[in-house]
């Protein structure tokens, strides 16, 4: 079965900013002894994963430095995460795969996707990036460089910037080549880095974030996937769905899924992301979505535990 795999970002990354980088790779390791199995049973792979919480860490530590080093654009983080965390994943398969005596390719592809340029007139989505600040922080980065701030309950304040859905993965010829060449491809980590084209034709970025759910659609299109995998943790999908047994699957129709999106506002934003691309994605004719804890991949698609919404 060919598959988009979109890993939840959290899962290969703790929480703890004090962490190091050792225990990011145990969480990855974990990964990918998940993903190996699912190569091990004939599966064809593309990886996406999200990578909010690792562009948080970079710039917190580009804050934290900021007296003596410049500080970073959001671009350069996102392409600085989807490389270190393409790399890991990239080199624990690769090994994994040695391991078993699998002759296959891995590879990371660095990632732009092409969003709408926002109109300053309009009003448009926004979200969260980066350390939370004191009020009189905000007021010397507005001043300074323009930005944004919302404040939030308990942490204080943090910069917003525009969310803007993905239209296009620039890179998608490069990936549909390794991938028919039977390379598993990891590529657009959180989305891909947001850039515009305007008149003249060329790429230019654009201080913003997009989503790996509108990527991993794209993503799907682009290869003629039959399905796409969101991995989640069972904690969250079964908050999300009220899930209370152990070992319970649900079905999902696309009608259930419309009520489901309707009704269900208060649903946090990456599972809402993942339930609108879910539809995007069905209603150009893909046949299967599913939203799975890790666990649940090496059985994939015998799974005892997750969501599956079909058209």
């Amino acid at each position: 079965m060919k598959v988009v795999v979109a890993i939840d970002g959290h899962l290969l990354l703790s929480r703890d900013s004090t962490s190091d980088i050792r225990v990011q790779r145990e969480a990855i390791a974990v990964i990918v002894d998940q993903l190996g199995e699912m190569l091990l049973h004939g599966h064809d792979l593309v990886i996406t994963h999200g990578n909010s919480r690792q562009v948080g860490f970079v710039l917190l530590r580009a804050f934290a430095a900021s007296h003596i080093v410049h500080t970073l654009p959001l671009d350069i983080c996102g392409a600085d995460t989807q490389g270190a965390t393409g790399y890991m994943l990239q080199q624990e398969l690769a090994n994994w795969l040695l391991g078993h005596h699998i002759e296959k390719d891995v590879a990371t592809v660095i990632t732009q996707a092409i969003v709408t340029e926002p109109d300053p007139q309009s009003q448009h989505m926004t979200k969260g990036v980066g350390p939370y600040f004191e009020f009189e922080k905000t007021q010397a980065y507005r001043d300074y460089f323009g930005w944004e701030f919302k404040q939030i309950p308990g942490h204080g304040y943090q910069r917003v910037v525009p969310y803007l859905p993905s239209i296009h993965i620039v890179e998608a010829n490069s990936i549909r080549y390794l991938f028919e060449r039977g390379v598993v491809v990891i590529c657009a980590g959180g989305g891909g880095i947001p850039v515009y084209r305007n008149g003249d034709g060329r790429y230019h970025t654009i201080e913003a974030i997009t989503d790996k759910a509108y990527a991993a659609v794209l993503l799907a299109q682009e290869l003629e996937m039959e399905t796409i995998l969101f991995v989640s943790s069972w904690e969250k999908i079964a908050r999300t769905f009220d899930l209370v047994s152990s070992a319970s699957t649900l079905l999902i129709s696309q009608a259930d899924l419309d009520t489901l999106i309707d009704q269900s506002p208060d649903l946090d934003d990456a599972t809402h992301y993942k339930l609108v691309a879910s539809r995007a994605y069905l209603e150009r004719n893909g046949k299967n979505v599913w939203i799975i804890p890790p666990d649940q991949l090496k059985v994939f698609p015998e799974v005892a535990r997750g969501v599956k919404i079909t058209a």
